[in-house]
């Protein structure tokens, strides 16, 4: 066992998986256990909330290292008891903290296209400042074309992802919901994402290869109509158009 308590020889994904175990799971499990002992939904909420924050703390403290689903968890975590406290101990305002933002994350998506500035071009735009290899495609129609339809469906995933939870909140017990609502995050967002990955790369592969540049058109064709330089009586002559001398036929 090393300090932090791994056992050697753990593959990463075995760690990870540990991770969202802790994350993901043991929030849900805990409501579980503890929400027939307290008043509120709220409370057992908080509590099961409350494990990824201590287990990230606790490896911040004794490994000095961050855990980056845990970070997630602590900021929503922070968030959640921010929007339980201006609501008055809203137990649906904390449960929905992990979701809220894609709601209007997705409506910043949409309207930036509505308005014919795509987010995702924007982002592009800035990237090429720093990288003279994006500079030139930029202003490419097809890559603002694909920018605009990835802003697009980026907007569409996550406002559909904000208002099925919300409505999946609404209808179904609490425990119904911590249980239902990752897997169907991971449904709608991963799938949808997934999707447009497959899509990009069926663009990138079915886009015709580039032309050549213009220094090197403008030196093959000075390459195609090279003076060629008679032999006889030394005057230069411009070649045919297969690059040889009339005077060599």
């Amino acid at each position: 066992m090393t300090p932090g308590g791994q056992v050697r020889g753990r593959p990463g994904a075995l760690a990870l998986l540990i991770r969202m175990l802790i994350n993901l799971a043991a929030p849900v499990v805990t409501y579980v256990l503890v929400r027939p002992h307290v008043h509120s939904d709220l409370t057992a909420l908080v509590a099961g909330a409350a494990i990824p924050v201590a287990y990230t703390v606790g490896v911040l403290v004794w490994r000095r290292r961050l855990d980056a689903i845990g970070v997630v968890a602590i900021v929503c975590f922070v968030v959640g008891l921010l929007l339980a406290l201006v609501t008055g101990g809203n137990e649906l305002a904390f449960k929905l903290r992990e979701d809220i933002w894609t709601g209007p994350a997705g409506l910043a998506c949409l309207i930036s296209v509505a308005v014919r500035r795509p987010l995702f071009s924007v982002v592009f735009r800035l990237a090429a400042r720093r990288d003279p290899r994006l500079a030139g495609r930029a202003d490419d129609p097809q890559v603002r074309r694909l920018m605009t339809v990835t802003t697009a469906v980026v907007g569409v995933l996550l406002l559909v992802h904000a208002l099925v939870m919300v409505a999946l909140a609404l209808t179904t017990s609490t425990t119904t919901y911590l249980a239902v609502s990752r897997p169907l995050s991971l449904t709608i967002v991963g799938g949808g994402l997934a999707a447009l990955v497959w899509w990009i790369r069926h663009q990138a592969r079915s886009r015709p290869p580039r032309r050549a540049s213009g220094t090197e058109v403008t030196a093959g064709r000075k390459d195609d109509h090279a003076d060629a330089h008679h032999p006889e009586d030394g005057h230069h002559q411009r070649a045919g158009r297969r690059g040889v001398a009339p005077w060599a036929r």
